[in-house]
């Protein structure tokens, strides 16, 4: 499962806002340019499908403001709706569990789950043999960072130019 914050914070600022900030089919129509049409339509379901978690569980008059204000404004309620959903989250483990799944659900046709996709940095980190104790940090070097296809930046040759 995914820490709760990293969770909450995913699902509002990779799947909610650009779902809401863009519309459906912009969101759509941005992942299919980046990701293929496969990965978009599947990210494009996940983001809904999340929502509609949300909302159903979300039935308080204040949560029902809350969701209300975030639809019609994402990227400024952005946060407020990161803290909520993290609340949620934190007290309703089969909502928990529900959310979690939506987003580590591989996407058709990808080889990747959704969180992956959506993701600006994904990575592993090696930790065979290894203890990590509570409170612990574990970080991570990028040594030899995959370059984009047609990236048209090139390496520094070895005379400076």
């Amino acid at each position: 499962m995914i820490e709760i914050a990293l969770l909450a914070t995913t699902v509002v600022s990779k799947f909610l806002v650009p779902f809401f900030k863009k519309g459906k089919d912009g969101f759509t129509k941005e992942l299919a340019d980046t990701e293929g049409e496969a990965a978009a339509h599947g990210l494009t379901k996940t983001a809904a499908a999340i929502w509609q978690r949300i909302t159903g569980r979300f039935d308080k008059d204040n949560e029902k403001k809350a969701v209300s204000l975030f639809q019609e404004d994402p990227e400024n309620m952005d946060k407020m709706m990161t803290t909520l959903l993290q609340q949620r989250l934190e007290s309703d483990p089969d909502f928990r569990k529900q959310i979690d799944q939506l987003v580590e659900a591989p996407v058709a046709g990808t080889g990747q789950t959704s969180w992956q996709l959506m993701a600006e940095y994904a990575g592993v980190v090696d930790a065979r043999n290894s203890t990590i104790r509570d409170n612990a940090t574990v970080a991570a070097i990028i040594v030899n960072p995959a370059k984009p296809a047609g990236s048209a930046q090139q390496e520094p040759r070895a005379d400076g130019s």
